[in-house]
């Protein structure tokens, strides 16, 4: 089951943001059409009906916890059908009213399956995905699907706190090509904001910590570049970042339950 609604062609370049009801995805919709307005590229919306869920439907143990309630309730598909359509419609709403605010061109698109792996088969395409933190499940730090994507994808991946997507930003460095890919991100989004940006670098010699501050002088970027001898060194410092962006290579990926703002994790 497929539906597309859109209000230009689509083009190239896109930014996808993979939406549900929570107000972590809210926020990292609002994210991603700040960036595709900044980067000059489209917005594309996806909203994934939970297959796993229509196949609970019928079974005795087939049971969801009200949002609201915290009571549990039988799932009735009929009753499922009714809730995707009215949170697509919600959802249809809001993207066209953030992307009206940032003048972007856009798309939403409602498909059936896997959660987890609809976002990365969409994904795949894209120049980068935004999704927020955590879903509807309460009392998790990072969302199953959030998990999945990081883990899995060849993009990078705006992870989304309740906040918007701002500087100043703070990436790190640990020598890997991941990590090149996150510092020529971040000063993209630094050059675009006109923020600052500072780097933590993990066991990185005097000679590259000169080459990355020549790079960012020579874009005329604000920041401060500190070295750092161990992982757990760098992730308290993290930790202790709770304004703007951290930007993490792939590689860095377990740190991302430590951090308390927006990360975006680059492969």
């Amino acid at each position: 089951m497929t539906e597309v609604e859109q209000n230009q062609p689509l083009a190239g370049e896109h930014i996808l943001v993979a939406l549900d009801t929570s107000p972590n995805s809210t926020a990292a919709l609002m994210a991603a059409a700040e960036l595709a307005a900044a980067l000059h590229m489209e917005l594309r919306g996806l909203f994934v009906e939970d297959i796993n869920l229509l196949h609970l439907c019928g079974l005795p143990f087939g049971l969801e916890i009200g949002s609201f309630t915290a009571k549990p309730r039988r799932l009735e598909q009929a009753q499922l059908e009714r809730d995707f359509r009215i949170q697509a419609t919600v959802l249809r709403k809001t993207m066209a009213d953030i992307a009206g605010q940032q003048r972007v061109s856009w798309s939403f698109k409602v498909v059936r399956g896997v959660v987890a792996q609809e976002v990365l088969n969409a994904g795949s395409s894209a120049h980068m995905v935004s999704l927020g933190r955590t879903g509807r499940t309460p009392g998790k730090k990072i969302g199953s699907t959030a998990q999945a994507l990081v883990r899995n994808t060849r993009r990078p991946v705006i992870v989304q706190m309740h906040k918007p997507l701002e500087g100043p930003f703070l990436a790190a460095y640990t020598g890997d090509e991941p990590s090149d890919n996150t510092l020529r991100l971040a000063m993209q989004l630094a050059l675009a904001r006109r923020s600052r940006l500072d780097v933590m670098l993990l066991n990185q010699s005097d000679e590259k910590k000169a080459e990355i501050a020549q790079q960012l002088a020579e874009k005329e970027i604000e920041s401060n570049l500190y070295s750092m001898h161990s992982s757990s060194t760098i992730v308290s410092a993290f930790s202790q970042f709770t304004l703007g962006t951290v930007l993490l290579p792939a590689t860095a990926a377990a740190w991302l339950d430590e951090m308390k703002t927006n990360v975006i994790v680059v492969p």
